[in-house]
């Protein structure tokens, strides 16, 4: 008996000091204020307050700055204002029925819920009522926009006697500032608008096109706009129906070109010339968030032209030489027929010769031009057999330019002389 009451005594010794030793081992109210201090810092968006309250944050605070700020992204206009509001709703409640503390594996962890603002939701029903981005700000912040719950498990770690949240990929805390990302997409003016200078349809007379096969809307960039990138897509619509769809393009430099044509569209309708049918052609160019960055109408026109010929020249002149019809150094001449102002609108159809010394060295395909300058050119470009020296120019000598039309008459005929330095 007096042995069994001793045994009784020993194993109540033995639980009240396990209890005494696990109770020591806990630290709950340590996890609770550092979750406290680290879900306040994240409602606040206070980047080098988070950064101090993770472990290994002094390395983690540039990559929350980077993503909380779009510094390396392109932007729309109110992204900043938009982000803030979202931000401004945040909320949270802690679980102090979830916390884990254990000093002896430096470990702790306790449930968050998280209530923020649903921006998608609201993004959608603004965007899709026409609805402005201001609109867009003030909903986000109303009393009744619709909201998303997050709970997730915080898990901090214990070092130098401070509990420390452990996220070191930043998984936790992107999922809380999701929105950051996600409003790169809430687009109400296109990120590349204020890269845009102006637009114009190409080679067009004020955007009227006459007998022509290709038309083309072209977007002029800024001149920090020509140096980025443009990733578009474009439609096109002829008498205000719908006719070609591209696929994206990505395109940089001082035009963003948008074309139309039999080369671009095998369904364009041309006439028996190929040229595009007249009519009322309508040209959309969005980013890849839909968003229009252009939108313009031409005209295209069938006119029946004169026939150039040696009537309608007015002077013949070597381009880009002096005026005693002098090349030094050049890899290739030019023969151009300046029409008068009725060949001007003339369609010159026509042939070239080319002679070095007296010697035939080159007859061209039949051309076709319009215009203040019908030209004739000459280099290995157009002659793959051209003589040229060790530096690639054209070999010195007298060069004449003979144009014919197509019934074998003489349109123009002039001699220039290559000479090297």
């Amino acid at each position: 008996m007096k042995k069994k009451l001793i045994a009784s005594v020993l194993c109540v010794s033995m639980l009240s000091s396990l209890a005494g030793c696990a109770l020591f081992d806990k630290d709950d109210e340590g996890v609770l204020n550092a979750a406290e201090d680290y879900a306040s810092a994240v409602a606040g968006v206070k980047v080098s307050d988070i950064a101090g309250l993770m472990l290994n944050g002094a390395d983690l605070e540039e990559a929350i700055e980077v993503y909380t700020s779009g510094s390396e992204v392109i932007t729309p206009s109110d992204w900043e204002d938009m982000v803030a509001t979202i931000a401004g709703t945040i909320t949270y409640e802690i679980d102090s029925e979830s916390v884990t503390s254990s000093k002896k594996n430096a470990e702790g962890s306790v449930d968050i819920t998280w209530t923020l603002v649903d921006c998608q939701s609201v993004y959608d029903e603004v965007y899709g009522n026409g609805g402005s981005v201001d609109e867009f700000i003030d909903a986000l912040g109303a009393d009744d926009a619709e909201q998303i719950s997050i709970t997730k498990t915080l898990n901090l770690v214990l070092e130098d006697e401070a509990w420390l949240v452990d996220d070191e990929d930043l998984d936790y805390l992107y999922e809380i500032y999701e929105f950051y990302g996600t409003a790169l997409e809430f687009v109400f003016e296109s990120p590349l608008a204020p890269y845009i200078s102006e637009y114009y349809w190409y080679y067009s007379d004020d955007s009227v096109y006459s007998n022509v096969d290709r038309i083309e809307l072209d977007i002029i960039p800024t001149e920090e706009g020509s140096e980025v990138e443009f990733d578009f897509t474009y439609e096109y619509y002829y008498n205000g129906e719908l006719i070609y769809t591209s696929d994206e393009w990505s395109d940089m430099g001082y035009w963003i070109e948008a074309y139309y044509g039999p080369d671009y569209d095998p369904a364009a309708v041309v006439d028996e010339n190929g040229n595009l049918i007249p009519g009322e052609y309508r040209c959309i160019m969005y980013d890849l968030n839909g968003i229009v960055l252009a939108d313009s109408t031409c005209t295209v026109e069938t006119v029946e032209y004169a026939a150039g010929d040696a009537s309608m020249v007015e002077s013949v002149e070597w381009y880009w030489t002096d005026h005693d019809d002098v090349y030094v150094d050049d890899d290739s001449i030019e023969l151009d027929i300046i029409p008068t102002s009725e060949g001007q609108e003339a369609i010159w159809t026509f042939y070239y010769e080319i002679y070095l010394d007296d010697e035939l060295v080159f007859t061209s395909d039949i051309c076709e031009d319009q215009g203040y300058w019908i030209e004739a050119y000459y280099s290995q470009y157009y002659d793959s057999s051209a003589a040229v020296t060790d530096d690639g120019y054209l070999v010195p000598g007298e060069y004449t330019c003979v144009m014919y039309g197509l019934d074998g008459s003489i349109l123009a005929e002039s001699t220039c002389t290559v000479e090297l330095s």
